[in-house]
């Protein structure tokens, strides 16, 4: 990122990023490419926020790994972590969804049994399967299993089984979300609606205007890019019907190359319209 103008202000920037396929490689998991431009971000006081499906002990760990705050959203828009860092005043956790025995619960009492039994729930297989359908290590699959408000599952049936289910749960006060890997079920949250609750709540607590930068790279994401001031989209294979309010940064090279590029290229658009 270059900056040329010393005086010019970055600290308002918000950059809410996905991580699996996103700023990781969806493959190997690497982001090392994405480092350099991460420490500048930070020294430039921009924010970064990990807006992800994974767990809080799994953002934890991340966050570690990339030296960034520990400020994050976890589970697919169910909890907010980490307010307290950005404004003191702020509580450190504020948690948007029921916790995962009451989802578990409605999706039980009254969903249709027979779309039921083609949803394999992740947390009852064997510990081989699940180092095979979420394709990590053995030794980071207990933080992947540790969720507070989320239940991933595979689904066995068909599309048109696929698309019951979903309208099913969606009547019935719940959702189902796709990630990189395998489908969630959760409660009736979004990334996207966890990104505008943390900006009101920092925003109302602080009095600043901020403004928000989303990279994502799939379809679980588009509900927080379509929300954000600058959306970004990460190469991951063929996406279709794209159409954002806002104009999408794509790019090139998938992740962590990917990230780096739409970051870039954004930061660069931000730079041109605040130097006019």
């Amino acid at each position: 990122m270059s900056v040329k103008r010393d005086s010019m202000s970055f600290s308002n920037i918000l950059l809410f990023t996905d991580l699996d396929g996103t700023l990781l490689n969806k493959k190997t998991f690497e982001f090392k490419a994405a480092l350099n431009l991460i420490k500048n971000c930070i020294s430039k006081g921009i924010n970064i926020i990990p807006n992800s499906s994974k767990t809080d002990l799994e953002l934890n760990e991340i966050c570690e790994d990339l030296k960034i705050p520990k400020v994050y959203i976890s589970e697919n828009g169910s909890c907010i972590y980490g307010l307290n860092f950005l404004s003191e005043n702020l509580n450190e956790k504020i948690c948007l969804s029921r916790n995962k025995d009451i989802i578990f619960k409605n999706f039980t009492d009254k969903i249709n049994v027979k779309l039921q039994k083609k949803c394999l729930i992740l947390e009852n297989e064997t510990l081989q399967n699940q180092i095979q359908v979420l394709g990590l290590p053995k030794n980071k699959i207990s933080k992947a299993m540790n969720r507070k408000f989320s239940i991933p599952f595979i689904f066995l049936g068909n599309n048109e089984e696929e698309v019951e289910l979903k309208k099913n749960v969606k009547r019935n006060g719940l959702n189902v979300q796709f990630g990189g890997r395998v489908l969630s079920l959760g409660d009736e949250v979004s990334k996207g609606d966890a990104m505008m609750r943390f900006m009101s709540l920092l925003s109302n607590e602080t009095k600043k205007n901020y403004v928000s930068i989303c990279v994502g790279d799939n379809e679980n994401d588009f509900d927080m890019l379509d929300k954000c001031d600058y959306p970004c989209l990460v190469k991951n294979g063929p996406l279709k019907n794209i159409n954002f309010k806002n104009q999408c940064v794509f790019s090139k090279k998938e992740a962590p190359d990917g990230w780096v590029e739409v970051v870039n290229k954004t930061l660069n658009i931000i730079e041109e319209v605040r130097s006019k």
